[in-house]
């Protein structure tokens, strides 16, 4: 069963004592070239400004890569930690993070699926994914929606920080003013890349920071 509740404000990375952090990854994207942070770079160029990557989704190269737009990927091995950005939506379809090991492990999807969207409504729902075992096209993992998750015309045209803090099969996760609180054997599993891309419109993302415990 997957239990959902609401919980207290999501602390930032640096509100942890040092006693629970392993290793931190700080990205202040001042620079295309990072160990630590991979580009696709056939499915859309990044810019870096400012602190800032920005990206816009070319519509051409979305239908060639088989509807996927331009994707960050920060590889990195863990179980248990905490992940952080700011990130702003202008005219967006859908924002999808995702965590990643032996195939999909938890995603958030934030969709416009009204028909005011440019690109025309998001047939992907805004919703949490969580897969217990290898994804798969028959294992399509558990969907979750809990109370309150803001879909993607909420926040578009606005900074907002996403925050995912996991430990063992618990989670507390907060993007805005929105928190909740998830238990699920998903998000237990090895994981070893982080992911973040969009359809149409663009995506700036900043301040990317991980704490692996």
């Amino acid at each position: 069963m997957v239990a959902l509740s609401a919980i207290l404000v999501t602390p930032s990375l640096g509100d942890h004592g040092d006693a629970a952090k392993k290793e931190v990854f700080t990205d202040n994207f001042s620079s295309s070239h990072l160990d630590g942070r991979d580009e696709n770079y056939a499915r859309g160029q990044w810019t870096y400004r400012d602190n800032v990557a920005t990206a816009v989704c070319d519509p051409e190269l979305y239908a060639k890569h088989k509807n996927h737009g331009p994707m960050l990927s920060w590889p990195v091995t863990f179980k248990e930690g905490q992940i952080e950005f700011e990130m702003k939506a202008t005219d967006c379809q859908r924002v999808v993070f995702t965590l990643n090991g032996d195939g999909h492990v938890f995603r958030v999807t934030l969709a416009d699926e009204t028909d005011a969207c440019q690109a025309g409504a998001s047939r992907v729902p805004t919703r949490l994914i969580a897969w217990e075992t290898k994804s798969s096209k028959q294992n399509k993992g558990d969907t979750i929606k809990p109370k309150g998750l803001p879909d993607l015309p909420a926040i578009q045209d606005q900074w907002v920080r996403l925050n995912l803090d996991i430990e063992g099969e618990h989670a507390k996760l907060s993007i805005g003013d929105f928190q909740t609180s998830l238990d699920h054997p998903a998000l237990a599993r090895d994981k070893s890349a982080i992911t973040l891309t969009f359809a149409h419109g663009s995506l700036a993302v900043r301040n990317y920071r991980m704490a692996v415990r």
